[in-house]
């Protein structure tokens, strides 16, 4: 592992410290007990002797996001325990959680963002985690635990965590755009129109045009919300679409020549998705001067689940370091495995240090949403804009 790498993730982990103070398909019986693992031989951490193999169900339904899931880990998962883990996906917060909050929907494990897990909790629909199944726990970087959305983690355990910015092609922007009115300036998007996409959602959406006028991404003063509302409305006559789920795909392609992006969005346009479609080289990615959005999604089993035992093992088995670290190279996003790190492709390392992961300076301009009363006037926002 260069030291490099060692050196940058080290000073991410530290300045985080510093910065934080639709239903499944009709499926086989899931109450059924798993049969006997056996061929196709697995890869992948051994089946835990702790694990009671008559208390495992045949099927578990895990509700993720887009993009966010090395295939490989659930061929390897059922290989080992027997379990087949059927996934469908979401692209927004609010969409998942109306979906969990309309009840009946049959899936056992979400993956919410961290001002989700606190309003999920609030309302009842998630059930405390068993720590005690949860051993791999001990290689989640402390820093990243005992957040303000779930304080001593009751409900949640860290799966994933990047930042938000500007993905961009360097054939087109030689030089990285250095600020927001890259995307927001009216008189540089001409140029541009049906080129450039934005996330679809209510929450990134409004936080990143607020960092642009150099507020907080949690400002709700009603003069900030004002300039917001006709800022976006302003802007939306030149993009391509609101697009949280193939970003990568259109920013590889050079559908996109610049976009609103995740960074593992980004990670993947650049780098590609396994078989789903090829990389190019030519993508970055940057946070403006002005500062971005830093984020944490979460492993949550909700209330309605009988399925919780399995679910605790998945959990578990996604934070093995092997499995964190096969997960992050194929997805893109930044593990909060600290002893996934070193087992990482050198090629990582290098893509961080392009951008694609904060480092300290960058740190120091990023933000946490938060969620409170005064926040909800954010979907609105959206929905005047999406209105329109």
């Amino acid at each position: 592992m260069p030291r490099l790498f060692r050196l940058l993730m080290t000073i991410v982990i530290v300045a985080l410290v510093t910065a934080c103070a639709a239903a499944p398909a009709a499926a086989p019986d899931a109450s059924a007990p798993a049969p006997d693992a056996g061929a196709p031989a697995a890869t992948g951490p051994a089946f835990d002797p702790a694990v009671d193999k008559s208390k495992l169900v045949a099927q578990i339904n895990f509700l993720n996001w887009t993009d966010y899931l090395a295939p490989e880990i659930l061929t390897n998962f059922e290989a080992t325990y027997g379990v087949k883990v059927v996934v469908d996906n979401f692209d927004a917060n609010e969409d998942m959680i109306a979906k969990i909050r309309a009840g009946g929907s049959g899936y056992d494990l979400v993956t919410p963002s961290d001002y989700a897990v606190q309003t999920m909790a609030a309302e009842g629909l998630l059930q405390p985690l068993d720590k005690t199944m949860l051993t791999n726990s001990t290689h989640i970087e402390p820093s990243l635990l005992n957040k303000y959305f779930d304080e001593g983690n009751t409900y949640s355990m860290p799966y994933m965590y990047g930042i938000t910015g500007i993905a961009y092609n360097k054939k087109t922007f030689p030089t990285a755009p250095d600020s927001w009115s890259t995307i927001f300036d009216i008189k540089n998007l001409e140029q541009y129109k049906g080129q450039l996409s934005m996330l679809d959602d209510e929450r990134e959406v409004p936080g990143a045009s607020l960092k642009y006028f150099g507020y907080s991404l949690n400002e709700t003063s009603p003069e900030a919300v004002a300039k917001v509302q006709e800022l976006l409305i302003a802007q939306k006559p030149f993009l391509a679409s609101y697009n949280s789920s193939d970003v990568n795909r259109k920013l590889s392609s050079g559908e996109y020549l610049f976009a609103h992006a995740w960074s593992g969005q980004a990670m993947q346009a650049r780098n590609g998705l396994g078989d789903e479609f090829s990389g190019n080289p030519d993508i970055g990615f940057v946070i403006p001067k002005e500062g971005g959005m830093i984020w944490m999604d979460n492993m949550v089993v909700l209330k309605e689940s009988p399925n919780a035992y399995t679910v605790h093992v998945f959990m578990n088995y996604l934070l093995d370091p092997s499995v964190a670290a096969l997960n992050t190279e194929y997805i893109g996003y930044l593990t909060p495995n600290k002893d996934a790190i070193p087992l990482l492709d050198p090629t990582i390392s290098t893509l961080y240090a392009e951008g694609f992961s904060p480092d300290a300076e960058v740190m120091k301009r990023l933000e946490w949403a938060i969620r409170n009363e005064s926040t909800a006037v954010f979907s609105d926002v959206w929905t005047a804009v999406k209105g329109e």
